[in-house]
């Protein structure tokens, strides 16, 4: 082999420095700035999908939860409806009146008083009866699916008699409500 001369041994040492340099320029740094562009999008989309499963879960259980309100909501309904319906509400009380023995002398819902959030919708009283039919009565009201509060219980002692075993004459007033 021959021995190659010291201007032959700097041609290919520029020409390996050249070969180098464009290996770097035009092929290593493009791939390698084209991977780092990917990895950097690859994460982005990761942590994307990461919060993207985070908030499916959390919607099931929302969901589950919004079912879970919307039960209780139909059943507050109930509770507090957003009518009067005065025809149900009086049926309801004369069926309670009847089961326990309460004689009505007079039965008169009044004006309804609105409040920021529901009205109050009360009816005044005046019955006969004896003292276990009225409490009886009043636990029985309290009962109810919807709800009803008594008020100002004033009871005057009666003489019982063969016809009438009612032994008191109250006076009393129940307070229903309804949502606005």
């Amino acid at each position: 082999m021959k021995k190659l001369t010291n201007q032959e041994k700097g041609v290919l040492i520029v020409i390996a420095v050249v070969g180098i340099w464009a290996y770097w320029k035009y092929l290593y740094k493009p791939i390698t700035g084209e991977i780092n562009k990917l990895q950097v999008e690859l994460s982005q989309k990761q942590a994307k999908l990461d919060a993207t499963r985070i908030a499916a879960e959390e919607l099931e259980v929302l969901q589950a939860e919004l079912k879970i309100i919307e039960i209780e909501a139909r059943e507050m309904e109930k509770k507090l409806p957003k009518s009067k319906d005065l025809p149900k509400l009086i049926r309801d009380i004369t069926r309670a009146m009847e089961r326990h023995r309460i004689s009505v002398q007079t039965f008169t819902p009044t004006k309804e008083v609105l409040k920021t959030y529901y009205s109050e919708i009360p009816i005044t009283m005046l019955a006969t009866c004896n003292y276990h039919n009225l409490a009886n009565f009043i636990a029985d009201v309290g009962q109810f699916e919807r709800v009803i509060n008594t008020f100002d219980v004033t009871m005057t002692p009666k003489a019982a008699t063969k016809e009438s075993p009612d032994t008191i004459t109250t006076n009393f007033r129940l307070m229903t409500y309804m949502a606005k």
